[in-house]
C-alpha cells in the first residue's frame, strides 16, 4: 500500500475527528490542532499503520462521526463560522504539522527526462486529427524535450481570436479541457482553443534550475513567447484576429493570472477557476503543496520562498495591471454538493481532500476579488454555494468564464 494512501487516510481521520469535536463537543481551534497532531504522530509511526488500508484508516475515521454522514462533514468545514474550520486553517495546519505533499499526488505520468539532443526549436508533426481538433507535437530547444500542443479550430476556418487553457496539477493528454467537454462548449465559438499538455507540477512558470523529477521548466517563455510564433507557422497556420485571451482551472488559473500582469499586453481577458493568486503566506503553502505533490524541489523553482523571484509571481500585488481587461474568477466554499461522496467512490481521504483544496482556493479567490474591489477594476465573481476542488465544479464555470471575457477578445 503507498504511503501516500495511508497519509491521506489519516489527514482525513484527523479532520473528521475535528469535525465531530465542533459538532459533538463543542470542540474548537485546539480540540482542531490535537486532532491534526494525533494524526501526524500516525504518519510518522511507519510500524503502527504497516500492513493497515486506505480502506481501514478511512472507516476508522467515518466511526468518529457517529451520526454525522459525509454530506453534513462537508457542510461544517465549508460553512462553519469558526476559523479553526476554514480550508486555509485545514491546510495551514497541515503543513505546519508535516504533512507531506504527496497527500494530493495522483496517477500521472512525469515529464521526459531532458534530452539534450534537441537543440532546435520546431514543429515536428501532427498526431492527432479529429474534425478541427488536433495534437501536435514540437521539439522545444530549452527544455529539451517535446511537448504536445492541442489546438481546437475555430468553425468555419476563420480567423478568430486564442484561448490559451492552461490545466492543474496532472496536466495530461489529452488535457482535462477536451476529458471534460471542451469541444461541445466551444463546438459553435468563434475562437482557437490552445493546449499546453505536460506541464505537471510545474507552475507553468520557467524555472531557475533543473529538477530531477520534472526537468527543465521554461514554460513562460513556451507560452507568452514561442508557442504564439509556433501556432502563426506555416505547419500549423492557425487563423486568428490578434486578440488573446488566457485561463486556466486550479494550477493553471494561478498561472493564467500570473502570467497576465507579468505580460499584460499579450492578453485581453483572463479566467481562473478555483485557483490562488498570490505566491505570499498561505500561498506559498498551496505553491509547494502543488510543486511537490509530484516530488519536486519548490525551491528549484524561483528560489527559496518569499523572495523577490516570488513576489514578481504574486498576481494580487500587480492587479493594478489587470485593468481594462476582462476578467472572471470562481471558486466554491468546498461544501459537498449533494451525492458528491458517491462521486468519489465513498473515498473519504480524496473527498477531504477535496474539500480542503476547494476551501483553500475560495479563501484565495475571494482575496483577489477584493483587490479588485479595492482598486476599482471591473470583473466578475461567482462564489458557488457547494462544490469539491474537482472537474466536476471546474467544467460548468468555463462557458461562464468564456461569456465573461470573449466580447474583449471580438468573438
Amino acid at each position: 500500500m503507498k504511503t501516500s494512501a495511508i497519509r491521506k487516510a489519516a489527514f482525513a481521520t484527523a479532520t473528521v475527528a475535528s469535525a465531530s469535536s465542533l459538532l459533538l463537543a463543542g470542540g474548537g481551534a485546539q480540540a482542531f490542532a490535537a486532532d491534526m497532531e494525533k494524526a501526524r504522530e500516525t504518519v510518522d509511526a511507519p510500524v503502527a499503520t504497516q500492513g493497515a488500508s486506505p480502506e481501514a484508516l478511512a472507516t476508522n475515521a467515518a466511526g468518529t462521526l457517529g451520526g454525522i454522514n459525509p454530506d453534513q462533514l462537508s457542510q461544517i468545514l465549508g460553512s462553519s463560522g469558526d476559523p479553526a474550520f476554514a480550508g486555509s486553517t485545514i491546510m495551514g495546519s497541515a503543513d505546519a504539522l508535516g504533512f507531506s505533499p504527496d497527500l494530493f499526488a495522483g496517477d500521472s505520468p512525469l515529464p521526459p527526462a531532458p534530452d539534450p539532443s534537441i537543440k532546435e526549436t520546431k514543429v515536428l508533426k501532427k498526431t492527432v486529427t479529429n474534425g478541427r481538433y488536433e495534437q501536435w507535437e514540437i521539439a522545444y530547444a530549452p527544455m529539451q524535450r517535446v511537448i504536445t500542443i492541442e489546438i481546437y479550430r475555430a468553425p468555419g476556418g476563420n480567423a478568430a481570436p486564442n484561448l490559451y487553457l492552461l490545466d492543474g496539477v496532472g496536466s495530461e493528454r489529452p488535457s482535462g479541457f477536451m476529458v471534460w467537454g471542451a469541444k461541445k462548449q466551444f463546438e459553435n465559438e468563434n475562437v482557437n482553443l490552445v493546449i499546453p499538455t505536460g506541464g505537471q507540477a510545474s507552475m507553468w512558470a520557467d524555472w531557475e534550475k533543473q529538477d530531477p523529477k520534472l526537468g527543465i521548466s521554461k514554460w513562460e517563455t513556451f507560452i507568452t513567447e514561442d508557442l504564439p510564433k509556433l501556432i502563426s507557422g506555416d505547419e500549423i497556420a492557425l487563423k486568428q484576429n490578434g486578440k488573446n485571451g488566457i485561463g486556466g482551472i486550479s494550477m493553471g488559473a494561478a498561472s493564467a493570472y500570473s502570467l497576465a500582469v507579468r505580460h499584460p499586453d499579450k492578453y485581453q481577458g483572463v479566467f481562473g477557476v478555483s485557483g490562488c493568486y498570490t505566491t505570499d503566506d498561505f500561498g506559498q503553502i498551496l505553491t509547494r503543496y502543488t510543486v511537490e505533490s509530484r516530488g519536486a524541489n519548490v525551491n528549484n523553482m524561483w528560489g527559496t520562498p518569499g523572495n523577490e523571484n516570488w513576489q514578481a509571481h504574486d498576481a494580487i500585488s500587480q492587479a493594478e495591471k489587470l485593468r481594462g481587461k476582462a476578467l472572471y474568477l470562481s471558486s466554491a466554499t468546498g461544501a459537498a454538493k449533494e451525492g458528491e461522496f458517491e462521486a468519489y467512490d465513498q473515498n473519504i481521504g480524496n473527498f477531504v481532500v477535496g474539500a480542503a483544496l476547494e476551501q483553500a482556493s475560495n479563501v484565495c479567490t475571494n482575496r483577489m476579488h477584493e483587490k479588485l474591489d479595492t482598486l476599482g477594476i471591473e470583473h466578475r465573481f461567482d462564489q458557488l454555494p457547494a462544490g469539491l476542488h474537482n472537474w466536476s465544479l471546474f467544467t460548468p464555470q468555463i462557458p461562464v468564464a468564456w461569456n465573461t471575457i470573449k466580447g474583449a477578445l471580438g468573438a
